[in-house]
């Protein structure tokens, strides 16, 4: 079952909006993730965010409203962009493009300043999605969790998933635990 199916099925008598910020740098794979859930196909002639990319999915039946907030990565967007859409979030999604290594130290410094050390994201979950898993030069989620010095995260509930937008493996499986904690997070409100 899908990750909006479950959602749908849980809130079918309430209305629920539910706003993630897809957050990573450059290049790691954030909007070609968002067009492979929004079609269930890999699209090669996806081009790079400038700016923010606003999907939505929804569902007439239940009223269950999904909103994608997808940030440029690039580093003139992060300080303009990032901050501002985090503030409402339910969810945090960071993509790391885990065949790019030379590019790791970056985003653990973007990671840790802009969401581990964020007091707007103090309670909500974090998603970190280790992309391109497909690629033969991909580091594993273990090693992308070291170089993102993970272990050290006391504050916040957090997943690291291996992933590939291309195969689209275990993208359903990381929105599957980013949905059970939010229900978490809700049920305690």
């Amino acid at each position: 079952m899908s990750f909006l199916a479950k959602l749908r099925n849980i809130y079918r008598k309430k209305r629920l909006t539910v706003k993630i910020a897809w957050l990573g740098l450059d290049h790691a794979g954030k909007t070609t993730i968002i067009k492979r859930i929004m079609t269930g196909e890999f699209d090669s002639s996806t081009i790079r965010t400038l700016g923010l990319n606003v999907n939505e999915f929804s569902d007439a039946d239940s009223g269950v409203k999904f909103i994608s907030w997808d940030l440029g990565g690039q580093e003139t967007f992060r300080d303009s962009l990032w901050q501002s859409y985090l503030a409402g979030s339910m969810g945090v999604i960071y993509v790391v493009d885990s065949a790019d290594r030379s590019r790791f130290e970056e985003a653990k410094q973007e990671l840790w300043k802009y969401v581990i050390n964020n007091p707007q994201v103090d309670d909500i979950p974090i998603l970190i999605l280790a992309n391109k898993q497909d690629l033969p030069n991909a580091a594993s989620a273990g090693e992308v969790a070291r170089a993102l010095d993970l272990h050290k995260v006391v504050k916040q509930s957090y997943a690291i998933i291996p992933t590939s937008a291309k195969t689209g493996f275990n993208i359903e499986e990381g929105l599957e635990w980013l949905r059970q904690r939010i229900l978490e997070k809700l049920a305690l409100m």
